[in-house]
Order: structure tokens, then C-alpha cells, then sequence
């Protein structure tokens, strides 16, 4: 009775998760039919043409240093690999907000290049000014995101077949051509399959834009919130939520696509080539030129946040004390509150978006398992942040409360936790579980008796995603406005927004090590 209680349970709660990103997309759009915007067509052309812009170029960067940095991270040993590889947990665990931070206080007028800058060639004026401006806009988005690149091809590169090209080789074929013509089709796969999510996150950025937008150009995600909040134009949200949801579901789709032809290269036995040192001068200028621009646009800004935090600008009695941003921090009114609020909301969407994800793997697991089938967790990626906020405040307004802030987050989230625990119950043996289906009393034994054991480690690591990414999301408070509750992203927002830049950093510290330390607790758990 208690199983078919919970398996109820389970079920009602992923139908209410698709129910809600349904609904929400629904009410979102509504609008378009029945009001009239005062915004040209024209002007929404120009919005959707420089998203689909910055989003191909920041996608493209994001290659140009994934690509190189995945040859030597899986192909070349070097000192620091183990230290690169770690980075393509940085995305994940670390809010895009935090990375905003980083940049600011490494790039920003009176940032830390622009002041060694200035005193090494004693100008008045702060040289480096690309940050405000379409540029810092698509160098922040790229390199926050090429850690996924360096990762996806990065595996693909280390299991890819030696035997095609060894043989090139033999004919006295270069290594450039070798990899024009062999081993760039055999990463093409996995090269798609890193750029597609990429794209869609480029696409629907919302806080880097907010941030580092230049004046005067805007993107859906920024232009449809703005329509919301700011100017009430509920008709021209919508008509940017229609054509930002399709076009993020064109790409889903093609996702889907190279995912499918992606599986039929699994399961073949390859031969790991060894790792080499690098000699070459063909590649350690490249290698050291990557490294570079790691270090300048990736390393640093991370590196910025902390010397941030840990060192205010003021000075008190004529001595700079340490942590004295912390203890500001501390002392404002409302910390505690969003500390409190950041635990409970991730706990609680992090339970939600596992229970969900375990559900629907166990269902592929038990039922035949279709392509259609397998693309139905993809949708919600479709879906942006400040649209489903724009569906659950014409749904419930500000009565939804927390409640809807946790729908929200898990009705995003879930997929995220699919994809970490099906792997899992995939790799079951089919006669083990032809097995079980005959042994158990029922098929609801299958998921408490044989599933749960098999993917308990993967349940570990699907919690902490979930936490950290509802932990680091700015956007769903930002946009919902809820009465009485806040976050120490929204709490990191507000400052910044204040000047309180270093107790900023120092209060953005803190939710970066809150996600990484419950996201490095999980995967550990997983090894």
C-alpha cells in the first residue's frame, strides 16, 4: 500500500511538473491574441536578430577555446590537466551572476587590469572598456561556457578510433590534414551536441545581458522581462515568448537529433590512446595561447571575486582589514533571511526535480523506450526562466508565493535530473531486468527494489545539480517578485546594484561555495 501510495505520489508530481510548463506557456502567449502592442515590427526583428547574433558568436568563442583546450586535456599530460578538467563543473555550480561579479571586478573601470594597466603606462583614463559593450557581452558568455565544450569533446576526443588515422599517418599524411579529413568527422557528433546547449543557454541569457549589455541593444529574455515589469505590455511579452520558445525548440529538437546519432557510436570498443607530453613547438605556442586567454578570461575573473571579498576598497582607522566585506555582509539586515530562504527553496526544488527525474527514468526502464519518448524531458529546456515567471504571475500573481517559485525551478530542473540518473538504470542488463519483471510481485516492486539500489549514487549527484542550479538562479526571484521571501542571489543582486560591489563579491563568495561544496559532495558520492 505504501509503495503504490509513493508511485501515485510520483506520478502526480511529474504530470503537475508538464502540467505547469504547459500552462505557463499558455498564459504567457495568451496575450498576443487578445491586445495590440504599440512596439514596430521592425523593432521586434532587430530584438530576435541580435539575440540569434550573440548567441552564434558567444557559441562560436565558446568552441574556439573548448576545442583546443578538449585536444589537450584528453590527447596531452601536462601539470595542471587534472586542474582544467575540473572547470567544466564551473558552469554548473557557480551562478552566472557570480561570473558577472568576476568580470566587473576584473575588467570594470576600476577593475583590476585597469588599474595595473594604468599604473604600468601612468594613464589618467581606465584603457580596457569593452566590458559595458556587445564585446564584454559575448567574451563573458563564451568563456563562462566552453568548460561544457572542453568537456563533451573532450570524452568523445579520448575515445575516438586511432586506426584510421595512424594509417594516414603511415602514408605520410600531416597532422593538420589528418585531422581535417579523419578526426574532425569522427568529433563532429559530440561537437554538435556541445554547441546546441550552449546556443540555448547563449540564447536565453538573462543576467549577463542585464549586465553587460550595451546601450541601446537588448536581447528576448531582457526585452520580454522589461515588457512585463517595467512597461506592463503583456501583448508584446507574448509575441517575444512565442518566437523565443519556438526557435529555443527548433534547437531542443535538433539537440534531440544529434543525441539519437550519437548512440549508435556507443557500445564500440575503442582503444585509449596514451596520453602524450607535449614537445612540439606547433603545440605549446597554441597550448600556452589557450592557457592565456583561460587565465585572462576565466581564471581571473574567479580569481577577482575572492581578492574582492577578502579585501574592501575602504580602509578602517587607516588599516584595510580583512574580511571586513564578510562581516558587513553579516550585519545587513536580511542576510540570515536569504541564507534561509536559498537553503530551504534548493533543498526542496532539488527534492522535487530527483523524485521526477527517478519517476521518469524508471518509466523508460520499465516500458519501451522510443526516441519521442526520450525528447519529452528536452522540452522544458525550451523553455526560458522569465517566461514561465511571465505564465505564473498572469496565473496566480504574487498570491503563488513559495510555492511557486519551487514549481517553477523543479518544472525546469527536472530534465537536468533525467539526464543525471538515467544513465544509470540504461546501463541495466536486459536480462536482469527480465528478471526482476518476473520475480517481483508486481511492476511497482521494480523501481523500490532494483532501481533505487542501482542508482542511488546517481540520485546523490542529481540532488546537488538540482541544489545548486535553484541555489544560483536570479532570474525566477528576480522576475517574481516574491513578498517576504528573498535569496542570496537576489541578496547578491541588490547589492550590486547598490555599489556595495565588494560586500557583493563577498556575499556571491559565499553562494558559490554553498553550490560547489553540495555539488562536489554529490559527485563524489557518484564515484
Amino acid at each position: 500500500m505504501v509503495k503504490k501510495i509513493s508511485a501515485t505520489a510520483a506520478l502526480f508530481l511529474l504530470f503537475l511538473l508538464c502540467a505547469v510548463i504547459f500552462v505557463c506557456f499558455l498564459w504567457a502567449v495568451l496575450p498576443v491574441f487578445s491586445g495590440k502592442s504599440a512596439v514596430s515590427i521592425a523593432k521586434i526583428t532587430k530584438i530576435s536578430a541580435f539575440t540569434l547574433f550573440q548567441a552564434s558568436l558567444s557559441t562560436l568563442i565558446a568552441l574556439i577555446i573548448g576545442l583546443p583546450a578538449a585536444f589537450f586535456s584528453s590527447r596531452r599530460e601536462f601539470l595542471g590537466r587534472r586542474l582544467l578538467l575540473s572547470l567544466s563543473s564551473v558552469p554548473f555550480c557557480v551562478p552566472s551572476l557570480i561570473v558577472a561579479l568576476g568580470f566587473v571586478g576584473a575588467f570594470g573601470i576600476s577593475g583590476t587590469a585597469n588599474k595595473v594597466l594604468m599604473f604600468l603606462f601612468q594613464k589618467d583614463e581606465p584603457p580596457l572598456l569593452f566590458l559595458y559593450s556587445f564585446r564584454g557581452l559575448i567574451i563573458a558568455q563564451g568563456f563562462y561556457n566552453f568548460p561544457i565544450a572542453m568537456k563533451t569533446v573532450g570524452d568523445a576526443w579520448a575515445r575516438t578510433r586511432e586506426e584510421s588515422a595512424d594509417a594516414a599517418r603511415t602514408l605520410g599524411a600531416s597532422e593538420a590534414r589528418i585531422f581535417r579529413t579523419i578526426t574532425f568527422f569522427q568529433l563532429l557528433p559530440s561537437i554538435i551536441s556541445a554547441s546546441l546547449p550552449i546556443f540555448i543557454y547563449c540564447f536565453m541569457s538573462f543576467m549577463l545581458v542585464l549586465l553587460f549589455g550595451a546601450v541601446g541593444t537588448t536581447t528576448l529574455e531582457v526585452e520580454i522581462y522589461r515588457a512585463t515589469r517595467i512597461f506592463g505590455d503583456l501583448p508584446l511579452a507574448g509575441k517575444l515568448a512565442l518566437f523565443e520558445t519556438s526557435v529555443a525548440l527548433i534547437f531542443v529538437c535538433l539537440q534531440c537529433l544529434a543525441e539519437e546519432k550519437s548512440k549508435r557510436s556507443r557500445g564500440i570498443k575503442s582503444t585509449f590512446a596514451k596520453r602524450k607530453k607535449i614537445k612540439r613547438l606547433s603545440e605549446i605556442v597554441p597550448f600556452f595561447l589557450v592557457m592565456l586567454l583561460i587565465f585572462v578570461f576565466f581564471a581571473l575573473p574567479l580569481i577577482g571575486i575572492l581578492t574582492n571579498a577578502l579585501f574592501p576598497a575602504k580602509s578602517v582607522n587607516g588599516v584595510k582589514m580583512p574580511f571586513l566585506p564578510f562581516l558587513n555582509v553579516l550585519r545587513f539586515n536580511g542576510f540570515f533571511l536569504a541564507l534561509k530562504g536559498t537553503l530551504f527553496s534548493g533543498v526542496c526544488t532539488a527534492f522535487v526535480c530527483t523524485i521526477a527525474g527517478f519517476t521518469y527514468a524508471s518509466i523508460l526502464s520499465l516500458f519501451r523506450s522510443t526516441p519521442i519518448r526520450r525528447a519529452i524531458p528536452m522540452i522544458p529546456l525550451s523553455l526560458s526562466s522569465v517566461v514561465l515567471a511571465l505564465g505564473l504571475m498572469r496565473l496566480f500573481g504574487s498570491s503563488g508565493g513559495f510555492l511557486s517559485l519551487v514549481l517553477a525551478q523543479s518544472a525546469l530542473g527536472w530534465p537536468l535530473a533525467f539526464r543525471q540518473i538515467a544513465p544509470a538504470l540504461s546501463r541495466l542488463p536486459k536480462k536482469t531486468l527480465d528478471a526482476a519483471k518476473i520475480l517481483s510481485k508486481n511492476t511497482l516492486d521494480i523501481p523500490f527494489r532494483l532501481f533505487l539500489s542501482v542508482a542511488k549514487k546517481n540520485l546523490l549527484s542529481a540532488f546537488g545539480f538540482c541544489f545548486a542550479l535553484s541555489a544560483g538562479d536570479t532570474t525566477l526571484p528576480l522576475v517574481l517578485a516574491l513578498p517576504k521571501f528573498d535569496t542570496l542571489a537576489l541578496f547578491t543582486y541588490r547589492l550590486a546594484g547598490a555599489y556595495r560591489f565588494h560586500e557583493a563579491c563577498a556575499s556571491g563568495l559565499l553562494l558559490a561555495l554553498i553550490c560547489a561544496l553540495v555539488f562536489a559532495l554529490s559527485s563524489m558520492a557518484q564515484k
